[in-house]
């Protein structure tokens, strides 16, 4: 049997396509979106503000606030994990460009999860960010520039 020359990127391409399209994922970038979309303005500061409260109790809103903080780190681990992959070789730029980040997926990624690392640290780091905003030229929309 002959194993094709690529066959160790196709196959960590084929696990994270299966993570990115995975019911995990597209629950948690419900997660983020309806937080998002219910909040009003602030809702990026306002989820920090929640998680950040001292109370005895654990009500409602700031259960919502910690279900919907662990999407946020959840689906900035895939990003991280992908652009990690490619910066070290295991994956090319058009791995990610035309298959697991295409432009539809980055706008999540900006106009929710980089609104939120934002709100959690204004002076946060922005290498990951910028990796994806230069995957597609800059051609993306990014409330962080």
């Amino acid at each position: 049997m002959v194993i094709p020359k690529n066959f160790d990127r196709s196959i960590l391409m084929s696990h994270l396509h299966d993570q990115f399209w995975s019911q995990e994922y597209y629950l948690a970038a419900n997660r983020v979106r309806d937080w998002k979309a219910t909040k009003g303005p602030g809702w990026a500061e306002d989820l920090f503000r929640k998680i950040d409260q001292v109370d005895s109790d654990l009500n409602q809103e700031k259960r919502e606030a910690l279900e919907t903080n662990a999407s946020r780190r959840l689906i900035k681990s895939y990003f991280r994990k992908t652009q990690q992959f490619c910066n070290r070789g295991f994956l090319e730029r058009g791995d990610l460009s035309e298959h697991l980040a295409m432009p539809q997926r980055l706008s999540m990624l900006f106009e929710i999860i980089e609104a939120f690392e934002y709100a959690r640290k204004p002076d946060y780091n922005r290498e990951m960010f910028d990796f994806y905003d230069n995957l597609h030229q800059s051609q993306l929309i990014r409330p962080g520039r």
